[in-house]
């Protein structure tokens, strides 16, 4: 990303978040509008056999449109820099690594995001979806492919002897039976978008 932004021309920033990039283009007044992208590969070892398949000796590969997302930013970067003269404001260019184990975005903050680069008047991220049709683009104000809540359930279990286990509460049958039920009944069932799921719940 780094080459790429400095053959455009862009002032950027490495390591941001330990291997986040920012960009910075500014053209005159007006607001300051950030546009993201995320850019980690995924642990998975690639076996498409494509000449882009990943050469790592490790196992990663671009398996959740992050290739199309960093692709697609890059475009954006070149076609504004190219039109220069038909917009006015800031632009900050977020490339975010590690957004599957969800510790990027906060690692860029810690890292000083918002006080070390202009602060955005309006944040735009990048993302691709296989039901939207080709050519069209979709925009929405609010949250979109955002999962990084957790909750922690806590078991506890009574130990009993192996002949005797009717006289114990075993954790581990109790977490497995909450497993199943969360992942059958709430996660394959409710939209967490709160909209009606395929089921009709």
């Amino acid at each position: 990303m780094a080459s790429e932004l400095r053959a455009l021309g862009y002032d950027f920033t490495e390591e941001v978040g330990q291997t986040g990039v920012v960009a910075l283009l500014k053209n005159g007044d007006g607001p300051t509008v950030m546009i993201r992208s995320d850019m980690d590969g995924l642990p998975v070892k690639e076996k498409t056999g494509l000449p882009c398949a990943s050469t790592k000796r490790q196992n990663v590969i671009h398996a959740c449109g992050h290739d199309l997302h960093i692709t697609a930013l890059v475009g954006t970067a070149r076609q504004l820099m190219n039109r220069e003269g038909k917009w006015s404001g800031t632009l900050v260019l977020i490339y975010q690594p590690a957004e599957e184990p969800v510790g990027g975005a906060k690692a860029m903050i810690e890292d000083g995001l918002y006080r070390r680069f202009p602060k955005p008047d309006h944040a735009l991220a990048l993302n691709v979806a296989s039901g939207i049709p080709l050519g069209k683009i979709v925009v929405r104000s609010k949250t979109a492919y955002s999962g990084a809540d957790t909750v922690d359930i806590i078991v506890h279990g009574i130990t009993g002897h192996g002949a005797a286990r009717h006289r114990s509460i075993d954790p581990v049958l109790v977490g497995s039976q909450i497993v199943v039920s969360l992942q059958s009944n709430v996660s394959r069932t409710l939209n967490p978008e709160g909209r009606q799921s395929i089921r009709g719940s």
